[in-house]
């Protein structure tokens, strides 16, 4: 493979593991991680055989295009994997309410965003990141969750996870 096409693939790589981290903050939990490394793996699995059958190197667009359509197809396993990560934190017992927060949850203005950040990296996007969050709040306050405990919990996973890259 020339250098050129080796240097481009190991920058889409680069784009498709801070993609994955960003389907991960969907749900902080082990199976919500589990699905997004699954996702991202099947995505760079497709963007290395495009390139080597095309001889083109992918755009960053284009591979974060392709994770969130990933995304859009498995959007049942994550809400699956997003309810077990919450009854994991909870508590089996409030397996009921995490349902209630992941029905509650709008998916599809989480991928909205993705876009929009993509699309211009470049812009912090902070009322949308910031409204996204207060309805996380205002979710998890209706199924009777402490908001809390969740913050809390994917702050510790990504420390860790920045731990790890650090």
């Amino acid at each position: 493979m020339k250098k050129p096409m080796q240097t481009s693939l190991a920058a889409m790589l680069l784009a498709g593991a801070m993609l994955t981290a960003g389907a991960q903050d969907i749900g902080a939990g082990k199976k919500s991680q589990e699905l997004g490394q699954k996702i991202g793996s099947e995505v760079m699995t497709e963007v290395m055989k495009e390139a080597q059958s095309s001889g083109k190197a992918p755009t960053p667009e284009a591979v974060g295009k392709k994770m969130i359509e990933k995304m859009r197809a498995n959007l049942d396993d994550m809400k699956k994997a997003g309810t077990e990560d919450c009854a994991e934190l909870y508590g089996q017992d409030s397996a009921s309410k995490c349902q209630c927060v992941t029905d509650k949850t709008d998916y599809e203005a989480i991928f909205a965003l993705m876009e929009k950040q993509m699309a211009n990296p470049q812009t912090q996007h902070t009322d949308a990141i910031n409204a996204l969050k207060s309805q996380a709040e205002e979710n998890y306050k209706a199924c009777d969750l402490d908001f809390k405990v969740m913050k809390d919990a994917t702050e510790k996973a990504m420390k860790e996870a920045m731990g790890k890259k650090g």
